[in-house]
């Protein structure tokens, strides 16, 4: 073999192991790209009977895509125009081409005579049971389009076979052991029977569906393979429904209203933008006096980011964005993995006063994970080592998450855990569930690889409406709150406080009562804007900036020597 095969084999092989690496990184199951792209049009967005069978043909579609037998995928029409951004994103991405508009049937008749739609799985809309969710994982093992009982005559008619009926059955232990085989260990959707979304992305990669906290939801769990992304939302209490996915080490990524998942989750073989920070040695180290930070709640949350956030007032695309220091948890790392387009968005709209810290990486309970395995401290480190690497390529150095019991002798681990594997952290804040600043504050410290102390910082306050809990309030009452903590110390004040993302506040300035959540009033704002009618009541003694900078300050305070060793050495 010549010395130039060598070379040729030499970088193959190193191509290769990149790809392989890449791939472990992640947690998301990998989606195909297609060739050309067909647009769904839906008459009725209203009739869940019409947009289940609309999100079983994009799913199907996506599957076909993934087997390699076909080359086209859906995309179903959505009012919201964040998606139509998304979308114009996508198919740039993909340098894909339009394959044309059609109705749900159309694309029926369109697919079965290609082969990829092979029958159908009866349901009954009206049963708005686990029996549509066992009908979708029929639909995703069979090939079939999911058809009520009142669309079987228009399936029949296009010579369309009837593969399983599930009208009569519902997902048990029994029947989820007998499918579990043909069934992706990877993932889990949870999907609420009386909507359609995410059915295309359980089609699409085989998953197992329910909707439920109970037996059969802890048989799937244990079976679900740890660091796995659970699709969806489940029902009842939230703390409930989370607890048992992060027992048995797996990933709640909130993402039950998101649209067009089976398409948008393709990944981007290019580096996402990395996001802006701060620069520590730009920091004006001379100021003194008090400094809070303020950090919206809820960036966990997928679906939100997707389809009311960005563009949102109350939110990132707030009218105070160039004058308001505002740090907003987030979920960029799932984002970069199964929602390049929407990444791509948040980062080429954010601000330079924006701030970004990383929620989690999902939704799960860090003093819970995994415990139900047998092994936790491994599975928190598989993960946190993945989280590393997925926040070296989106730039963030603010990690955030959830925790049962914020003090805690299995958060205290979980802290120690992240602080070694997941490199160059300028540090971590807690939320304790609940109430959010169940830490008061309280700064604990644990050492990364290199022997430097790193902070987790629980918040102080609370801004949250109408819950009468210590340090949690309105504006009004947390400016006084700040305010009153700058003059009984000499010593200055690092503390940042949780912004309840759906808690609705009133001008103070206006004199009207906070509305309770939920009530509609024109002058009432959530997020950003009440934030900034709290930093106007905030005297001159303390300076707003964000969560980074704040963390930033922590440390000098901490150890100067150490913290601005670290930032010559950046």
């Amino acid at each position: 073999m010549t010395m130039n095969n060598h070379k040729i084999l030499l970088v193959l092989f190193l191509f290769a192991w990149s790809l392989s690496v890449c791939a472990g990184d992640g947690w998301w199951p990998d989606q195909k790209a297609p060739r050309s792209v067909s647009t769904c049009k839906i008459a009725r967005a209203a009739d869940l009977r019409e947009m289940n069978l609309a999100q079983s043909v994009s799913g199907l579609a996506a599957q076909a895509v993934n087997e390699g037998t076909f080359s086209e995928a859906v995309w179903i029409s959505t009012p919201n125009p964040d998606y139509a951004i998304y979308y114009a994103s996508l198919m740039k991405r993909l340098d894909a081409k339009k394959a044309g508009e059609y109705k749900v049937w159309e694309l029926v008749k369109r697919y079965a005579k290609k082969g990829v739609v092979k029958g159908y799985v009866l349901y009954d809309v009206t049963k708005q049971d686990n029996s549509i969710n066992l009908a979708t994982v029929y639909a995703g093992l069979q090939k079939g389009i999911l058809v009520d009982i009142s669309q079987e005559a228009a399936a029949k008619k296009l010579g369309l076979t009837k593969l399983a009926d599930a009208t009569t059955r519902q997902p048990d232990t029994i029947i989820f052991n007998e499918l579990k085989n043909q069934l992706n260990p990877g993932l889990l959707v949870l999907a609420n029977p009386k909507f359609s979304n995410n059915r295309d992305y359980a089609i699409a990669h085989k998953s197992m569906v329910y909707y439920g906290v109970d037996s059969v939801l802890y048989t799937i769990l244990k079976w679900v393979r740890p660091v796995s992304p659970v699709i969806g939302w489940n029902k009842g209490d939230e703390f409930k429904q989370i607890e048992p996915c992060t027992r048995y080490g797996l990933i709640n990524t909130a993402t039950d209203w998101c649209m067009n998942l089976a398409l948008l989750s393709i990944p981007s073989a290019e580096e996402p933008v990395k996001l802006k920070g701060v620069d520590p040695a730009k920091i004006d180290w001379e100021k003194k006096g008090n400094f809070h930070s303020f950090v919206l709640s809820d960036g966990d949350n997928m679906q939100w980011t997707f389809g009311g956030f960005l563009n949102n007032k109350e939110y990132w695309g707030n009218d105070y964005r160039n004058r308001l220091p505002m740090s907003y948890t987030s979920c960029v790392l799932n984002l970069s993995q199964a929602g390049r387009d929407v990444y791509n968005y948040l980062a080429g709209t954010q601000t330079d006063l924006a701030s970004v810290v990383e929620y989690g990486g999902g939704y799960y309970y860090p003093d819970l994970f995994a415990k139900s395995t047998g092994m936790p401290e491994k599975i928190l480190r598989d993960y946190a080592q993945k989280i590393n690497a997925q926040m070296k390529r989106t730039g963030t150095k603010v990690f955030g998450f959830i925790c049962r019991n914020i003090s805690g002798e299995a958060a205290m681990k979980a802290y120690r855990i992240y602080a070694e594997e997941i490199d160059d952290l300028t540090g971590m804040i807690a939320v304790q569930y609940s109430p959010y600043n169940g830490g008061h504050g309280k700064v604990f410290w644990v050492k990364n690889k290199k022997g430097t102390e790193i902070p987790v910082v629980a918040a102080r306050y609370q801004l949250w409406a109408n819950l009468p809990r210590p340090g949690s309030g309105n504006p009004a009452a947390l400016a006084n709150w700040i305010n009153t903590d700058s003059t009984l110390s000499g010593d200055s004040k690092l503390d940042w406080t949780i912004v309840h993302a759906w808690s609705q506040f009133a001008d103070p300035s206006s004199g009207k009562a906070d509305p309770v959540k939920g009530m509609k009033d024109d002058a009432a704002h959530k997020g950003v804007p009440a934030v900034w009618w709290t930093k106007e009541r905030i005297d001159g003694h303390t300076t707003v900036v964000s969560v980074e900078e704040l963390l930033w300050r922590i440390r000098m305070k901490h150890d100067p020597e150490a913290t601005r060793k670290v930032i010559n050495d950046r």
